[in-house]
């Protein structure tokens, strides 16, 4: 990934997605701690790609607008 890529305002940085999605992961586990396993794989793939997602949403709406200014 050239330095032109990572600047372009349009993914956050790598380390945003791993903080959020591992302490996400976590708490999912103690909330369902005793479930089926089928249920703990759903559950982490629809969490995993909302914060995706969201994550994405956010860091584009607040510093998006400040890459295009420039």
């Amino acid at each position: 990934m050239s330095a032109d890529e990572r600047k372009d305002g349009k993914w956050a940085p790598w380390w945003i997605y791993v903080i959020v999605i591992v302490g996400c992961n976590l708490l999912k586990q103690q909330l369902l701690n005793g479930y089926p396993a089928a249920l703990n794989i759903a559950v982490t793939v629809v969490l995993v790609a909302g914060l995706f997602v969201g994550i994405t949403a956010v860091y584009r709406s607040v510093f998006g607008a400040n890459q295009r200014q420039r």
